[in-house]
């Protein structure tokens, strides 16, 4: 994949780890990086018309893993920002507005079920129809591709964004209602020492995607990019700038993709015989 594309899109979502929670005084901030993402987006969909994919894996890899992760940043922020708009500074200390939202969006969830279901069980088998250019006839339409750009767009391209978006609305609502149901209690003044990486930035990134995958955490309720930052905050390191970028490079490796991963198993094995003899 064409490095600049990748640059533009892990330069564009840099930085939204600031808007991960209610806060209408970033609203200024915020419609400032809306815009940033819109003319991004344009400037990626200009540049994929005229660029030729090396295969098929490289151009479903684009529509169904780079392009949505950019899209989905834009939702997301524009359906905060017209949150902070609609509501009341007074009613957002209130739960209702929030119960509101989660429930429209788990409404649309709910029409998308199969689709939904294709992704979240991280099907394949119509790869080819979803995330390939809409020039190719076999590709199906869908009420989100009507009237788009047949040679920079696929057909659920948009309707992923859309889904990961309200997944981690739903998320950003469900812990503000927590912290107006049940208020963080005063922080202690013995804090934990901080855990520091020790291993390569490439290997927390593997690390952070294997979890996601397998089901480790609840992905429900989070998106791997959130993953990722909870994983830095925690080991002290930045993995979230270049995560999409790494994670392309793992894919890529030709004898063995899950390096660190069989180094952690061979290393546990070796540590639990020489324990157990």
């Amino acid at each position: 994949m064409n490095f600049d594309l990748l640059n533009l899109v892990s330069e564009l979502i840099a930085g939204l780890e600031l808007f991960d929670a209610i806060n209408p005084l970033l609203q200024d901030q915020l419609t400032v990086k809306i815009k940033q993402l819109a003319e991004g987006i344009a400037n990626l969909n200009t540049a994929i018309r005229n660029y030729r994919f090396a295969s098929v894996e490289e151009e479903i890899g684009y529509f169904k893993e780079i392009k949505p992760q950019l899209v989905q940043q834009y939702i997301f922020l524009t359906e905060l920002n017209n949150f902070y708009e609609k509501v009341p500074d007074v009613e957002m200390q209130r739960t209702k507005r929030y119960k509101k939202e989660v429930d429209r969006m788990l409404y649309f969830l709910n029409t998308q079920k199969e689709f939904y279901n294709y992704i979240k069980r991280e099907h394949t088998y119509n790869d080819e129809r979803y995330f390939r250019r809409l020039i190719h006839v076999e590709a199906v339409h869908t009420l989100y591709s009507l009237n788009a750009d047949i040679e920079s767009n696929c057909s659920h391209g948009f309707l992923l964004a859309k889904i990961k978006a309200y997944q981690k609305l739903i998320a950003l609502y469900t812990r503000q209602l927590n912290l107006i149901k049940m208020p963080l209690p005063p922080q202690q003044p013995n804090q934990p020492i901080p855990l520091v990486w020790k291993a390569n930035k490439v290997d927390a990134v593997e690390l952070v995607y294997a979890l996601y995958y397998y089901g480790a955490v609840d992905t429900d309720k989070c998106t791997v990019q959130e993953l990722a930052k909870q994983f830095g905050e925690l080991f002290q390191i930045q993995i979230t700038e270049q995560l999409y970028r790494e994670y392309i490079d793992i894919k890529r490796r030709k004898i063995e993709p899950a390096r660190f991963l069989v180094k952690l198993l061979n290393h546990f094995r070796n540590r639990v015989e020489e324990e157990y003899t």
